[in-house]
């Protein structure tokens, strides 16, 4: 993401100043602090009848055509739980229900400086996979035949999950 240098409220040029114990961008006109957050994500842990875990192939990017745990961004005016069970179903076809919190990482991004990543166990309330929004393809996986997962906080997620 790319740093603010005006201020978004009023456009004056922001000036770094120690706010709350670290050194943050701040307006000198009206105030505005320039804090920075890790955006929020969910990652949706669902097993199948076998124990076997539904993954996704990323149709975008990051990491487009690998595979990882069906997920995305958290919208305005949603919980966290919402989120997944929106993107699970607009990924995989899959409907969920929340059974638990596995766990909650914070990782680097590119584009966005850190996402703060939210796991769930999710069970499907469906057994059709239909691929969908962002995915190039859906599959369960057996424990032991996963395939190599590109973010580090889901591959946490996942051992999570299991124990």
């Amino acid at each position: 993401m790319k740093p603010f240098k005006y201020c978004p409220m009023c456009t004056t040029v922001l000036r770094l100043k120690h706010v709350d114990g670290r050194k943050r961008k701040i307006c000198g006109k009206c105030g505005w602090i320039n804090y920075l957050n890790p955006v929020p994500v969910v990652s949706c842990l669902v097993r199948n009848s076998k124990g076997n875990l539904l993954l996704i192939k990323r149709g975008i990017e990051p990491e487009k055509g690998k595979w990882a745990l069906p997920g995305g961004f958290q919208e305005v005016n949603e919980t966290s739980e919402e989120a997944g069970r929106r993107e699970l179903f607009e990924e995989t076809g899959v409907k969920g229900e929340v059974v638990r919190l596995v766990g909650v990482h914070v990782q680097p991004s590119k584009t966005y400086g850190q996402v703060l990543m939210v796991g769930y166990e999710y069970k499907a309330l469906n057994k059709t996979l239909k691929v969908g929004d962002d995915a190039a393809d859906t599959k369960y996986f057996p424990k032991n035949k996963l395939p190599k997962i590109p973010f580090k906080s889901q591959r946490k997620l996942i051992k999570q999950f299991y124990n």
